[in-house]
């Protein structure tokens, strides 16, 4: 039998989906108002990542460039690799 945790948000909030995509891409997000089920996400891997983790080749733009927003692509669904858009390094 599978595991059921909720968190609850008592307030109305911008929330950036694809971060709890890529922490946890297996999971379902119920959007409740006034005690009902309104809308309902199935979260995935999302295919790019922006300023979510950062790049840690010392050799890589963002490094040098501190405007520059840390980017990754998903290049191994299976095994959950992204790689970054810039020097194409693994993110750990």
């Amino acid at each position: 039998m599978g595991k059921k945790d909720i968190i609850k948000i008592d307030a109305t909030i911008s929330i950036n989906f694809d971060i709890i995509g890529f922490i946890a891409p297996e999971v379902t997000v119920n959007i409740i108002e006034d005690g009902v089920i309104v809308e309902k996400k199935n979260m995935e891997l999302p295919p790019v990542l922006t300023g979510v983790i950062h790049c840690k080749n010392p050799r890589c733009i963002t490094t040098t460039e501190q405007e520059i927003v840390h980017k990754f692509k998903l290049t191994d669904k299976e095994n959950r690799v992204y790689r970054c858009i810039y020097c194409e390094s693994k993110a750990n």
